[in-house]
């Protein structure tokens, strides 16, 4: 197995404020990805830091069969962008798991052939009792959620909890309307071996990883932890994986605006269950002809 340089450097010490993370994160020789400090009216690090789940993923090695038939480089940007979901901001909402929710079905609907637009985070943040809406949730049960009782449309329900609060669950949508809300037949988790196959045949996948304080102050490049404490874990969309400079990665969507990261996005180091990343892809089937 690699050793990642920046782990043999600094296996022990714990940057603590946003400058010591970026000084030691960009003197890394050979390293990865650059970090920047944020200020607060581009990514408020922070409220972030404050806005995580709890539970801890296992990070031991996770064993994936090689896949012959499968290409060095996937985006589902480039093949479905019809279907391409928007960078969002959950703000000041630990709402990250109705984000990876919402966007891998926006998705999912679409590569089945009954796409609806952008499904709302903010109609699952408000009706699905089974989590915690601003204050976390679990992907199985989100997805279960999904598969029992649907989800409203973006232009019907649209994100408004972005200071922390979550209104009921809408009756009628915001224009008046009646809601229709579309479901998933079967939610899954998928192990890694068989995750770049399903992505490619049906959609984007639901991605849950730790956070460690260093990834706060992400700025381009592929992530691998180099320094900073352990702060929870997170939900973010996958779309795709490729290669660069003979370096795996796995590309990701965030929800922390545009102004973070790659414009949004960024890449994660793939075949040494970073930050425990490849023990957690999650859902959904979705059958056309039953929502």
């Amino acid at each position: 197995m690699m050793i990642s340089l920046a782990l043999l450097l600094f296996p022990l010490f714990h940057a603590t404020s946003q400058e010591e993370i970026v000084q030691i994160v960009n003197n890394v020789k050979g390293g990865l990805w650059k970090a920047k400090v944020y200020n607060k009216t581009e990514f408020d690090v922070e409220a972030a830091m404050m806005h995580m789940d709890s539970t801890i993923l296992s990070e031991e090695p996770v064993f994936s069969s090689p896949l012959q038939s499968t290409p060095e480089v996937f985006d589902a940007r480039e093949r479905w962008p019809e279907f391409q979901v928007p960078i969002q901001m959950q703000a000041a909402c630990n709402g990250c798991w109705a984000f990876a929710t919402t966007a891998s079905m926006t998705y999912r609907l679409g590569v089945a052939g009954c796409y609806k637009g952008l499904i709302s985070p903010q109609d699952l943040l408000s009706c699905d009792k089974t989590n915690k809406a601003c204050q976390g949730g679990n992907p199985l049960r989100a997805m279960l959620f999904a598969a029992n009782n649907g989800i409203a449309s973006d232009d019907c329900v649209p994100f408004v909890s972005e200071f922390g609060r979550v209104p009921l669950c809408p009756s009628k949508c915001k224009n008046g309307s009646a809601i229709e809300r579309y479901k998933y037949k079967t939610p899954f988790q998928v192990g890694v071996s068989d995750v770049q196959t399903l992505l490619m045949e049906s959609g984007p996948l639901y991605a849950r990883f730790n956070v460690y304080a260093d990834f706060l102050n992400y700025e381009d490049g592929i992530y691998e932890h180099v320094t900073g404490r352990q702060l929870g874990s997170h939900a973010v969309l996958l779309l795709g994986w490729g290669v660069e400079k003979g370096v795996d990665y796995w590309l990701l969507q965030n929800s922390y605006s545009e102004e973070w990261g790659e414009k949004g996005y960024f890449r994660m180091r793939r075949g040494s269950n970073q930050c425990g990343m490849e023990n957690a892809f999650y859902g959904g089937i979705v059958d056309c002809n039953a929502l």
